[in-house]
């Protein structure tokens, strides 16, 4: 295609309804301000994101008999096709092509950080992929106006936000699930069987796409799927005729069912099998699910596997939604769009029943045209299928592995913005009949949409203004020769790299052997306690708050609340001192040494407090000095 057809066809996209342009537009711009956040750097500050390095072991573990990795196979081979060229260029580029030279050009800063751009720009695609999909689902249920708006409430939910250009599986995975709902809604409408079949074919593939991207996608079709066979086959849509017709159109169906279920669960169990790794590694694909359904999940979970422990992680998922969704006003807009279509479905249900059936043919047997473009021709039944896919992730997802971080919640998030959508079109539409009702109307829709957008700006310049960014600046005043020791994994470190090659020296301490390690060029890493502190004598000593969250948290209140410490938590505080080390450096009252910093993000007033998004921003730092090292450093210095 030239450049001047696509542009045209762009033309026409936004001529088509700019309105929605403009939402995906502020999408891509907030995003692209931000892409650059912790860059550059031959590492990423998203914790749990494959881009840059996790790329490799991705598909090498993945494609390694007997081996597996945390995630399928297929994003990672994506995304290590798309940065091969310049990871072909650095490897010839490098010193020798010895294991140690290779590994140094390959993780040298300019080569990660184009790695983690064309991650997160991928991740940018398919989250505006996935509010295109979202806001066709939504017109289709409910008309265009809820349609724009729910792409609206999408684009600013702060998980949406977040994980729409991070190179976290989470936001890709949605989108083929959201691809994938969308064909769902399809084959189990009223529309022709032609189009029904091909339909279905496409939801296996989405969502066999959705699974291999991210296994715990599964939940999203553990209500959905059920739901739309119940819509196809109870007559949702209609199924007038007398009783002998009924009862032959019925087996008909069945047969149908059977002979499409035949079709669509063999192409996705094959495109599953391929875009996983497991038919290439089908040994590696049983380890991954030991894994999964073992340690990877139970030694994080948060909550006992009781009813008390559900009752809390419920609690405490809809508590957090005004810090993991939007403010509460959004909140609530979402939850009364979610009772007026359990209310919309009810009645249909029971004015169908009253009707004896309707005059129209049965869903999936009948031959009816494709609905309107407003919606109007599906039942309302069929409004619940998004909150179907919603409580799917919910009971399937976040309370099977007892988690209420933001990443785990995104898809019962983004489902939700269905109903914010569908609620604020219903009251718009109620308003318009007098001029001065529709003038408020409009005035509340603005109000509600600036006020949904504070917290992704908030976001955004929490990332920015990270303290670990302070913590660089800082460390760049030491005089030569000046020894600094840090603990716990990359991703919460200050980019070390940037001063590789200084004059510091620059050490990382931990339990594990050092050659398990992710490296990091210009930095020695030394096995040991850190407790043993007094052992090595640094100068200055950097404490990252994912590294002292373990040591920090607070255990449960009572011991029948049904929340625990993370057993990988438990093991942390288990090991020597290092929570008493932890609790003395954070609280500046460690022996010998001084708090000289606290770094950490500081946001206007009107932006309100920094954003806090699973261990990767707004964390504080800690930088203690020690006193016979530079008696003349201020102790109340700190920020």
């Amino acid at each position: 295609m030239s450049a001047r057809a696509a542009l045209a066809r762009l033309r026409a996209a936004v001529a088509a309804d700019p309105y929605r342009f403009a939402v995906r537009a502020a999408f891509v711009a907030l995003a692209l301000g931000v892409i650059g956040w912790d860059l550059p750097s031959s590492f990423s500050w998203e914790n749990d994101g494959v881009a840059p390095r996790d790329i490799f072991a991705g598909v090498a573990e993945n494609l390694r008999p007997g081996h597996a990795f945390r995630y399928p196979l297929l994003h990672p081979l994506l995304l290590g096709l798309l940065c091969l060229p310049v990871l072909l260029a650095a490897a010839a580029g490098a010193a020798s092509w010895g294991f140690a030279d290779l590994r140094a050009a390959v993780l040298a800063p300019a080569v990660m950080t184009t790695c983690t751009l064309v991650g997160r720009l991928v991740a940018l695609i398919a989250a505006v992929v996935a509010l295109a999909a979202l806001g066709r689902i939504t017109t289709r249920l409910a008309g265009r106006s809820a349609g724009r708006w729910a792409e609206a409430f999408a684009a600013t939910n702060l998980s949406f936000s977040y994980y729409g250009r991070a190179t976290n599986l989470d936001g890709p995975a949605l989108m083929w699930s959201v691809l994938a709902i969308e064909q769902l809604l399809a084959a189990a409408s009223g529309e022709p069987a032609r189009a029904r079949r091909a339909a279905s074919l496409r939801f296996a593939l989405f969502a066999a796409a959705s699974i291999a991207t991210k296994d715990q996608a599964y939940a999203t079709y553990l209500l959905a799927v059920p739901f739309a066979v119940v819509l196809s086959s109870t007559g949702a849509f209609g199924g007038g005729g007398d009783r002998g017709d009924r009862g032959l159109a019925t087996r008909e169906a069945a047969r149908g069912w059977a002979r499409a279920a035949f079709r669509t669960g063999g192409l996705f169990v094959a495109a599953y099998a391929a875009a996983s790794g497991a038919l290439f590694n089908p040994a590696g694909f049983v380890t991954r699910l030991r894994t999964l359904t073992g340690p990877a999940s139970g030694d994080y979970r948060a909550y006992e596997r009781t009813l008390a422990g559900i009752a809390a992680n419920l609690s405490d998922v809809l508590s957090q939604q005004a810090d993991t969704f939007w403010p509460w006003a959004i909140v609530g807009l979402a939850w009364l769009g979610v009772a007026l279509a359990i209310g919309a479905a009810f009645a249909g249900v029971a004015g169908q029943a009253g009707s004896g059936g309707g005059a129209r043919g049965s869903g999936m047997a009948s031959g009816e045209g494709p609905p309107t473009a407003s919606g109007a021709s599906l039942p309302p039944l069929c409004r619940l299928l998004p909150l179907s896919a919603a409580l799917g992730a919910l009971g399937g997802f976040v309370l099977a592995v007892g988690r209420t971080e933001h990443r785990f919640v995104l898809a019962p998030g983004f489902w939700l913005s269905c109903y914010a959508g569908m609620a604020m079109a219903t009251l718009a539409a109620v308003a318009s009949h007098r001029r001065a009702t529709a003038r408020a109307a409009r005035l509340v829709g603005i109000a509600a949409l600036l006020g949904a957008a504070r917290p992704p700006l908030a976001l955004a310049a929490t990332e920015w203004r990270d303290g670990r960014r302070e913590v660089e600046t800082w460390l760049c005043r030491l005089p030569p020769g000046t020894t600094v020791e840090t603990y716990g994994p990359l991703v919460y470190l200050p980019r070390l790299d940037r001063l590789a090659g200084g004059p510091l020296r620059l050490t990382r301490v931990g339990p594990e052997p050092a050659p398990t390690r992710n490296p990091l060029a210009g930095v020695a890493e030394v096995e040991g306690l850190p407790d043993a502190i007094e052992d090595r004598r640094p100068d200055v000593v950097i404490v990252t708050e994912g590294f002292a969250a373990p040591h920090l948290a607070a255990p449960p209140e009572t011991s029948g609340s049904g929340r625990v410490l993370p057993l990988v938590w438990q093991r942390e505080r288990a090991t020597g001192r290092t929570t008493e080390l932890v609790r003395e450096a954070v609280s500046g009252a460690l022996s010998g040494y001084q708090l000289s910093l606290m770094a950490e993000p500081h946001l206007p007033p009107l932006l309100g407090p920094p954003r806090r998004v699973h261990a990767s921003t707004g964390l504080r730092t800690w930088v203690l000095v020690r006193s016979a090292s530079y008696p003349s450093v201020d102790p109340t210095s700190h920020s």
